[in-house]
């Protein structure tokens, strides 16, 4: 048995600016993917058990005069046993990784969500012209555990920065948008290993970039869409599989096109 609760504040300084936040317990339990073994690289430690913590954020959010709709807040989250993986090594000199709880966790950082729109202030002959940015830095650390060589290191699968930004364009019934996405590199295990093991599941994850680009178009009932993801054909990897279609490096796709046609009756 065990309570969940949480509590929120927020004030409004004025018609384009509020003050908020908020304080609320967490808890994870064990879900069956975390005990569940396909690969013979891996173990579970039988003293599994739920996470716990709680999380902090606050922050400031507003339009100003529909030209700048932003953002800002700082967060703080908090994980007694944190679930995770390490390596272990055997007496017969095995190693493998064993998922289990690996120690308390501490996450933090601050969120940038801003969204200009040029059409308020700036004559132009647009529907619409809108620039938008959306950044995060995070901050994780094991401050403390029972494995040996754990404490300090970072969180697995948090990377530090977090990009996202873009151009959108509209033209009566025409929109185009482009953006940009920027992920910095992070780690796949508490013991934050560089390179990878055998099974492929163990190492780091590079940092990468990728451009999207799309177009609509509504003409009466007709809508056409077209989308062109990872624009300049980068070659990167966001995820190391445990188990199918792994396990091992999972690819992103190449550059790829996408078309819509609505009809609305």
């Amino acid at each position: 048995t065990f309570l969940l609760y949480g509590l929120g504040y927020s004030f409004k300084f004025s018609n384009w600016s509020e003050f908020y936040s908020n304080l609320s317990k967490n808890y994870r339990a064990v879900t069956f993917a975390d005990i569940n073994i396909i690969n013979p690289n891996f173990i579970i430690n039988p003293n599994i058990n739920d996470e716990n913590g709680y999380t902090l954020d606050f922050g400031f959010r507003g339009n100003y005069n529909e030209f700048i709709v932003y953002d800002v807040s700082c967060f703080y989250l908090f994980y007694n046993d944190r679930i995770g993986f390490i390596q272990k090594s055997f007496a017969d000199g095995n190693v493998k990784n064993e998922k289990g709880n690996v120690g308390d966790a501490l996450i933090y950082g601050q969120e940038f969500l801003l969204n200009f729109n040029f059409k308020k202030i700036v004559n132009l002959p647009v529907s619409n012209f809108n620039y938008f940015i959306n950044y995060s830095i995070t901050n994780s650390e094991y401050v403390d555990s029972k494995v040996n060589g754990i404490s300090g290191n970072n969180v697995e699968f948090i990377p530090k920065s977090n990009l996202k930004t873009g151009l959108q364009l509209g033209f009566n019934n025409f929109k185009a948008t482009l953006q940009y996405t920027f992920m910095s590199e992070q780690f796949t295990d508490a013991t934050n290993s560089i390179e990878s093991d055998l099974s492929g599941v163990i190492g780091q994850i590079p940092k990468y970039d990728v451009l999207d680009l799309s177009f609509s178009y509504i003409f009466n009932n007709i809508t056409l869409e077209l989308g062109i993801n990872n624009l300049l054909d980068e070659y990167y990897f966001t995820n190391r599989a445990t188990g199918y279609p792994g396990p091992g490096i999972i690819p992103s796709p190449n550059r790829n096109f996408n078309f819509l046609l609505e009809y609305k009756f």
